[in-house]
C-alpha cells in the first residue's frame, strides 16, 4: 500500500470518524455504545415538555410538565465513560376537573451518576462499527419530595449500538433498583429500541462535515408496581462536528398506568456541544 495512502486513512480514522460517531449516530431518547475519546468533555441539554391525566387511576386530574435534563459526560478512559444527569422540573401543573382546583409545582429531580464501560468495539470500515457497554450508576435522592424517590437506587444494565454506512441501530436495557418504600416507587425496567438514517449527504465531505439524520425509536418502560408504557419516536438531528441540535416527539402506543399521569405526547428539543 502507499504509504501516503495509508497515513491518510490514519489520520481519517484518529480525526473524522470519532466526530462521526460520537456525534452523529446518536439516538435522542436511547442510550448508545458510542464514547467520547479519553479527556472528551459533551454537554447536553434537553427541554421536554408533555401534557396527560390521571384518569387511569379514577382521578380527574389534568397535568402539564417541562424539565430541563442537563446531561455532562467525560472520557475517563478510551473505554470508560462517566455521566452525570441533572434533571430539573421547571413546572408541573396539576388540574381537577371536578373541584376546579389548579396547583403547580417546580424543583429537582432525582439526580444520576453512570459510567459506562466498553465490553467489545469492532471497527470495521471507515464509518462502521459495532460495540457493546456495560452501563451501571446509582439515581440519588436529591430531589423535591414529589420528584423523588426518597432512596438510593442502583442501576444496571448495557447498551448494543452497530453504524454501518448511513444506517445506525441501538438497542439498550436498564434496570433500576428500587430500595426504598414501595410507596415512593418500584423497580424499574426501560428497553429503548432506535433507528437513524442519514439523510443528507449522501458522502461525507472534508470541505462540509455537517449532516441530517432522521431516527425512528421505541421506548419502553416496566415498574413492578404494574405500570408499563410504550412510545414510537421519531426525530430529526442536524449535526456538525461539534454540536448537534435535535428534536423529536414521542407518541403513546401502549399505556397501562394506575400510579402516574398518561402522556398525550412528549416533545422534546436538545442541544450537545462536544469538547
Amino acid at each position: 500500500m502507499n504509504k501516503s495512502v495509508y497515513f491518510s486513512g490514519v489520520l481519517f480514522l484518529g480525526t473524522v470518524l470519532p466526530c462521526i460517531n460520537i456525534n452523529a449516530q446518536v439516538p435522542i431518547n436511547s442510550n448508545v455504545a458510542l464514547q467520547p475519546s479519553r479527556g472528551g468533555f459533551i454537554i447536553r441539554e434537553q427541554i421536554r415538555l408533555s401534557r396527560g391525566n390521571m384518569d387511569g387511576s379514577g382521578r380527574d386530574d389534568e397535568s402539564e410538565q417541562a424539565i430541563l435534563k442537563s446531561t455532562f459526560v467525560y472520557g475517563a478512559t478510551e473505554k470508560l465513560t462517566l455521566m452525570f444527569n441533572v434533571p430539573v422540573v421547571l413546572f408541573r401543573k396539576v388540574e381537577n376537573h371536578s373541584s376546579g382546583k389548579e396547583s403547580s409545582t417546580s424543583g429537582f429531580a432525582d439526580f444520576s451518576i453512570l459510567s459506562k464501560i466498553r465490553l467489545y468495539r469492532d471497527d470495521f470500515g471507515i464509518n462502521d462499527t459495532a460495540r457493546l457497554d456495560l452501563i451501571a450508576g446509582l439515581s440519588l435522592p436529591v430531589g423535591k419530595e414529589e420528584f423523588s424517590s426518597d432512596s438510593v437506587n442502583p442501576v444496571i444494565g448495557s447498551v448494543f449500538t452497530l453504524v454501518q454506512g448511513k444506517h445506525s441501530f441501538s438497542t439498550d436495557v436498564l434496570w433500576q433498583f428500587n430500595t426504598g418504600d414501595s410507596r415512593q416507587g418500584a423497580d424499574l425496567l426501560r428497553l429503548n429500541y432506535a433507528y437513524i438514517y442519514r439523510l443528507l449527504p449522501d458522502q461525507y465531505d472534508s470541505n462540509n462535515p455537517t449532516a441530517v439524520f432522521a431516527s425512528l425509536e421505541l421506548n419502553g418502560t416496566y415498574e413492578t408496581n404494574g405500570d408499563r408504557k410504550l412510545f414510537l419516536s421519531p426525530g430529526i438531528q442536524y449535526v456538525t462536528t461539534r454540536w448537534i441540535a435535535e428534536a423529536t416527539v414521542q407518541i403513546p402506543v401502549l399505556q397501562e398506568l394506575e400510579h402516574q399521569a398518561e402522556k398525550d405526547f412528549i416533545v422534546g428539543i436538545g442541544f450537545r456541544y462536544q469538547f
